[in-house]
């Protein structure tokens, strides 16, 4: 094990903190209860004294993600992150620590913009604003060509074809990229905007083949579409071909502020609606979103391209438990809706689906029908279950009893995945009279297969393995410190050392400053007692703050499980008094092969000397009592 200096100190991570104003964080952090800020995330539940929900890190399907008010801390017992407010904030949305407290300072209406900045941070930001002005100017200027220019004709009939009138249009900032290949970096370039930005923002593309690189414009002759997240900034842009060009949609690339995994079509706009409504309909396309919304569907939002992926799943969840798939009905639809909802289980997302007349999709339903349809289709949403029976019995030949028995088989897969023991046995009734089978057989099958998919279930482990933990949290492999009971014992002096400076001194008395065999623990004591010695508080906050990323979840799990203010002085002696003797233990087993070895070297008096420290250390363990 490495000496606490060389490994995990956290002294890169203080560095970063120190750059801001100790009053500053304080202010911030006060400022911005934990509770408040995770709650705009994460859909919690009080259970006693703390607040209870999924984790928004790892998947899970039962929550132990936990934010505790009092201590302002959040910890998840599944996936073991933890930390304090700024912690929540950097780990959500991928945010350095300065760039943590200056969102927080943000939302409290407290200025940070004077506090210094890494050079590397000064970069990523001005690239992130950078590429946001850009967006808005592309924005602006697809707009404006689709408005006034003829080349936009076409783009204006198709619009029109597809019953999407100048209101959406305005309100989806819908515009048109013309023909011409240079149309957007010529525009931008009379703006004092070089090309080479435009290639950084995603907007342009650039040709090196030739003697010359020549820029071109990413989107050509296509309807653009602006992507928006729920704070309002243009991130990124999708794009349907006119014409015979292809791919037929295309979206930005990544860029400093877009990731298509990472984001929902329309959610700026839909965010109130779905919190309002509990649910969000989920489309695949941008024109079935708009249509959703003309149709007065304003909880409608869509994917980028892709099936519903995690990522996505859980920015719904931050706004409701509920969500409707309504892709198109047809296979790749159903390809589709099959694989988004096994994104959201791990969201804790309620799941149903809404079931399209054949051979429509949200926007021709619309189009054809009218938006009551498209409504009536919402409303009628099954649960996934009943979704995927449908189907099955739908392919069945009822006349063939093997196309019947093959059905059976898909059937008890489905069931097997329902929670309920009543939902199920309803299902089974229903089932057995559509496909003529006995339910008593029908239902033994399905008891079978759901003891096995629960043994499996069980048998799986959302969080991390204890095999992929830092190195700082391992415990010894010596027999008598890697024991369960000393580990114990570890973990209640730091919390007691979190107490008061006074529990610090007398640990540090008794022990030493390497008394601590988990590194871990050692680097946390080593940080308290710095931060005495620089005459600065030690609280829970502060510790958090300036703790080393990789031991943060153990620590925030450490100082949330116990007491961390001061304690009856018995209680640390008697904790001592059992470091004491597991310490004694360990010599014990320490001077046996010493002593060998001095007999193989016939060293009679260092024989004496480790049989007369044998005695006094059995004596002590005798005369000692413990707290196991």
């Amino acid at each position: 094990m490495r000496a606490t200096g060389e490994h995990y100190s956290g002294r890169g991570w203080s560095d970063v903190t120190s750059r801001y104003r100790d009053d500053l964080v304080d202010r911030v952090r006060e400022s911005n209860d934990i509770l408040s800020v995770v709650s705009e995330y994460v859909q919690l539940k009080k259970v006693g004294g703390r607040y209870v929900g999924l984790c928004p890190f790892h998947t899970e399907r039962t929550p132990s993600f936990t934010v505790s008010p009092d201590k302002q801390l959040f910890y998840c017992f599944g996936c073991h992150v933890g930390g304090n407010v700024f912690t929540f904030i950097m780990k959500l949305e991928g945010l350095t620590f300065r760039e943590a407290v200056r969102r927080l300072g943000e939302r409290a209406g407290i200025d940070v913009s004077q506090s210094p900045e890494t050079p590397g941070e000064r970069e990523a930001r001005e690239k992130r604003e950078r590429t946001y002005r850009l967006n808005e100017l592309a924005m602006k200027y697809y707009r404006k060509v689709l408005q006034e220019s003829q080349a936009a004709a076409v783009a204006r009939e198709y619009l029109a074809s597809r019953e999407v009138g100048p209101e959406a249009q305005e309100m989806f900032g819908i515009g048109y990229a013309p023909p011409a290949s240079n149309g957007l970096i010529a525009a931008m370039g009379r703006s004092g905007v070089p090309p080479h930005l435009l290639v950084e923002a995603g907007l342009a593309g650039v040709d090196t083949a030739g003697p010359k690189q020549r820029y071109y414009d990413r989107f050509r002759n296509r309807v653009v579409f602006p992507i928006v997240n729920v704070y309002g900034r243009v991130v990124g842009f999708g794009a349907r071909a006119l014409g015979d060009s292809m791919p037929k949609y295309l979206n930005s690339p990544e860029s400093p502020v877009f990731n298509k995994r990472t984001n929902l079509y329309g959610l700026n706009l839909a965010a109130d609606r779905i919190r309002a409504d509990g649910a969000a309909v989920v489309v695949e396309g941008y024109l079935d979103v708009v249509a959703a919304h003309q149709a007065g569907l304003a909880n409608a939002v869509a994917t980028l391209g892709t099936a519903l992926t995690t990522e996505q799943a859980r920015l719904v969840s931050r706004y409701a438990q509920r969500v409707v798939m309504c892709y198109d009905a047809d296979r790749a639809g159903s390809a589709a809706t099959e694989r988004g909802v096994g994104m959201t289980s791990g969201a804790g997302l309620e799941v149903r689906v809404a079931m399209l007349p054949e051979g429509h999709d949200p926007d021709s339903l619309v189009r054809e029908y009218g938006g009551d349809a498209l409504k009536n289709s919402i409303e009628q949403a099954v649960p996934y279950a009943r979704y995927r029976i449908e189907r099955i019995l739908a392919a069945t030949d009822m006349s063939s009893l093997q196309s019947r028995l093959s059905a059976v088989e898909a059937v008890v897969e489905v069931l097997a995945d329902v929670a309920g023991e009543v939902e199920r046995a309803e299902y089974v009734r229903e089932l057995a009279g559509r496909l003529g089978v006995d339910p008593s057989a029908l239902y033994a099958d399905v008891r079978k297969a759901t003891r096995k998919a629960s043994a499996a279930r069980s048998g799986r482990h959302d969080g991390q393995s204890l095999s992929t933990q830092p190195e700082a949290l391992a415990a010894p492999s010596d027999p008598v410190w890697g024991s369960k009971a000393y580990l114990e014992v570890e973990r209640t002096l730091i919390r007691l050392a979190a107490g008061s400076s006074a529990n610090r001194s007398r640990i540090a008395d008794e022990i030493g400053p390497d008394g601590f065999r988990v590194e871990a623990n050692r680097v946390l004591f080593d940080m308290m007692n710095r931060r005495d010695r620089e005459g600065k508080s030690v609280s829970q906050a502060e510790l958090i703050d300036e703790c080393p990323e990789q031991i943060l979840g153990y620590v925030t799990e450490l100082l949330t499980t116990g007491p961390v203010s001061d304690t009856d002085m018995d209680d640390l002696e008697q904790t001592l008094m059992t470091w004491r003797h597991f310490w004694i233990q360990h010599r014990l087993a320490e001077i046996e092969p010493q002593v060998q070895a001095a007999e193989a070297a016939g060293d009679h008096e260092r024989i004496r000397a480790l049989m007369d420290e044998q005695k006094r250390l059995a004596e002590a363990v005798r005369g000692k009592r413990t707290l196991y």
